[in-house]
């Protein structure tokens, strides 16, 4: 990890919907003074989740490998997206399907100074409305 001595840290977690230009347009306004990591769950691409715990869900965990390649793709291609635009990357990770988890185990293991969620927001409201500000 790099240091990030008088940075600011913004943890961004990049859903599938979060195309490089998009992320590019939502930090931009946010990058003086701050240094960005980024983290990618490894959401399946079909389902908006998944549970291993049922019989039924164990053929999904077949693509388990895909998803984690997928999401090193996309993580790739926002890194080199924000770079290209003059921000700063910090680090790029790929993490844990769940959102929750993976932002979880970032915020435990770094300094972080504020989070920034670049998802679909009528996805989002389906799941958790009061956790939504778009």
């Amino acid at each position: 990890m790099q240091e990030t001595k008088n940075k600011r840290n913004v943890l961004v977690i990049v859903g599938r919907e979060a195309e490089p230009p998009i992320m590019v347009d939502a930090l931009r306004p946010r990058a003086e003074g701050t240094g960005f990591t980024l983290l990618v769950p490894a959401t399946p691409s079909g389902a908006p989740s998944r549970s291993f715990w049922s019989p039924d869900d164990h053929k999904e965990q077949l693509d388990e490998a895909g998803d984690w390649l997928d999401a090193l793709e996309r993580a790739e291609r926002g890194a080199s997206a924000l770079r290209d635009a003059g921000l700063e990357v910090i680090e790029t990770i790929v993490g844990d399907a769940d959102f929750a988890a993976a932002a979880g185990d970032v915020m435990y293991s770094r300094e972080i100074d504020d989070v920034v969620v670049l998802i679909d927001p009528s996805a989002a409201l389906g799941v958790r409305p009061d956790l939504v500000a778009v």
